[in-house]
C-alpha cells in the first residue's frame, strides 16, 4: 500500500502529539515551536530550544530570561550562559538577580602535595593559583588545566598564608617558622625574607603592591616594606595571637581576626584602632572585607559567620550551617556572595544580604582550610588537608 504523503513519518517534528520530537529533529514552528519544546519534560529538549530562541529577537530572548527560573539546573546554567554573551538592559538586570554560585560543582582537583594544604590563593588575572602546604612548599598551578607550574622550595616549616600582588607576579608566604618570603611567580625565585619575632599566622597583600601586612603569636600586626623587607609599624591591641588579616580595597583600613574572639579595625597610616568588633563566642580564623569597603566578614571556631558594618562595628547578622569550626571565608567581586570553608569538609556558598545558603559544595575529604574566589566570580578555589585543591564552576 502506498504511503500517505499527508501523514507524518517516523522522524517528522510535528506541534501536536505526546510524543517528543527526537534532539536532532528540525522542529516546526518557529517561536511557537520553540515555546513547545521549552515545555518538554526533557532537560535536553529545553536546552537546545534555548540556542534556537536567540533567533527570534525580543521575544526569544525573554525566554531565555525566563529560563533562569527552570527547574533544572542545566537550563539554568545553559541560560545563564547565553544571556552573558548579550549587553541588552534587561540582560544585565535579569542577571544582577541571578545568583549562578547556586549551580557550581567541581571542575577540576590538583593534587601534588604531600601533606594538608593550609592555604590557595587565585592569581588577579585569573589564570594562575597558588597553594601553600605542610609539606613546605608552595605550589603554583595553571587554573585551567591543572598543570603545576612550578613548586617554590625554602621555608622550614608549615605554609600557613599565601597572598598575591595586584600585578599577579609576586608571591608572598607566610610560615609558622618566624619568616614571610616574596617570591617571582614566573621564575619561582625567592626575592627576599623578612623576619619575623614570632609565629606567623596570616599575611596580605595592600592594593598598591608595596605593602604587607601580617599577623602573629605574638599578639602584633606588622606592616612592611615589600621592596626593603622593612618592618614600618606594628600595631597592638589584641590580647591574643592575631590568625587573620585583611587589607581594604582602598588600602587604608586593615583589619584583624583573633583567638582572643575579637575583630578590631585599624587606621593602617597612624596605626590606630578604630573599633573592637565583639560577638563571637570563640577563636576568629578568617576575616575578609567586601570590595565597597563597607562590611566586614568574619569566620570562626564558634561555627558561625558574622557579618559586619565596617564603619558602626554594628553586627549585621550571623550565618548558621556549618557543623564544625569554620577555618576561611571569602567575599566575591559582586560583593553579594561569601563562601566559607569549614572543618566539616565542606565549603558554604551564601547570599550576603539574605544570609540563605545558596548552596554545599562537597567532594573534599577532610577539613577545608581555605578559600577563594577569581576576580570576575566564576571560580572558587579551595584547599583542604586532605592534601588537594580543588577548583568550582559552571561547566
Amino acid at each position: 500500500m502506498p504511503e500517505n504523503p499527508n501523514q507524518p513519518r517516523e522522524y517528522d517534528a510535528v506541534l501536536g502529539g505526546d510524543r517528543p520530537p527526537p534532539i536532532n529533529a528540525v522542529v516546526l514552528g518557529g517561536l511557537e515551536g520553540v515555546k513547545r519544546r521549552l515545555a518538554s519534560t526533557q532537560e535536553a529538549q529545553r536546552i537546545l530550544a534555548l540556542n534556537d530562541a536567540l533567533k527570534y529577537g525580543e521575544s526569544g530572548l525573554d525566554l531565555v530570561i525566563q529560563a533562569l527560573q527552570d527547574k533544572s539546573g542545566g537550563v539554568r546554567r545553559a541560560a545563564n550562559s547565553l544571556l552573558r554573551t548579550k549587553t541588552e538592559t534587561k540582560v544585565k538586570i535579569a542577571l544582577e538577580k541571578y545568583n549562578p554560585y547556586q549551580f557550581f560543582e567541581c571542575l577540576h582537583t590538583f593534587e601534588g602535595h604531600s601533606l594538608g594544604v593550609n592555604s590557595v590563593a587565585i592569581a588577579p588575572n585569573g589564570k594562575t593559583v597558588v597553594s601553600g602546604s605542610g609539606d613546605e612548599t608552595i605550589k603554583v598551578w595553571d587554573i585551567e588545566t591543572g598543570e603545576c607550574q612550578r613548586t617554590l622550595y625554602g621555608h622550614s616549616e608549615d605554609i600557613v598564608s599565601l597572598a598575591i600582588a595586584p600585578n599577579s607576579k609576586t608571591i608572598v608566604s607566610g610560615s609558622m617558622h618566624y619568616t614571610i618570603k616574596v617570591w617571582d611567580i614566573m621564575t619561582g625565585n625567592c626575592q627576599r625574607t623578612l623576619e619575623m619575632d614570632s609565629d606567623l599566622f596570616s599575611v596580605a597583600i595592600a592594593p598598591n603592591g608595596k605593602t604587607i601586612v601580617s599577623g602573629s603569636y605574638d599578639n602584633a600586626i606588622k606592616v612592611w616594606d615589600i621592596e626593603t623587607g622593612e618592618c614600618q609599624r606594628t600595631l597592638h591591641g589584641h590580647s591574643s595571637y592575631v590568625s587573620s588579616v585583611a587589607i581594604s580595597p582602598d588600602g587604608k583600613t586593615i583589619v584583624s581576626g583573633s583567638r582572643d574572639k575579637t575583630i578590631k579595625v585599624w587606621d593602617i597610616l597612624t596605626s590606630k584602632s578604630l573599633g573592637t568588633l565583639h560577638g563571637h563566642s570563640d577563636v576568629v580564623r578568617s576575616v575578609a572585607i567586601d570590595p565597597n569597603a563597607k562590611t566586614i566578614i568574619s569566620a570562626s571556631d564558634d561555627k558561625t559567620i558574622k557579618v559586619w558594618d565596617i564603619l558602626t562595628g554594628k553586627s549585621l547578622g550571623t550565618l548558621h550551617g556549618h557543623s564544625e569550626d569554620v577555618v576561611s571565608v571569602a567575599i566575591a567581586p559582586d560583593a553579594k556572595t561569601i563562601v566559607s570553608g569549614s572543618k566539616d569538609n565542606t565549603i558554604f556558598v551564601w547570599g550576603l544580604v539574605t544570609g540563605e545558603s545558596l548552596r554545599t559544595l562537597e567532594g573534599h575529604l577532610d577539613a577545608v582550610t581555605s578559600v577563594a574566589i577569581a576576580p570576575d566570580g566564576r571560580t572558587i578555589v579551595s584547599g583542604s588537608y586532605d592534601k588537594t585543591i580543588k577548583v568550582w564552576g559552571m561547566r
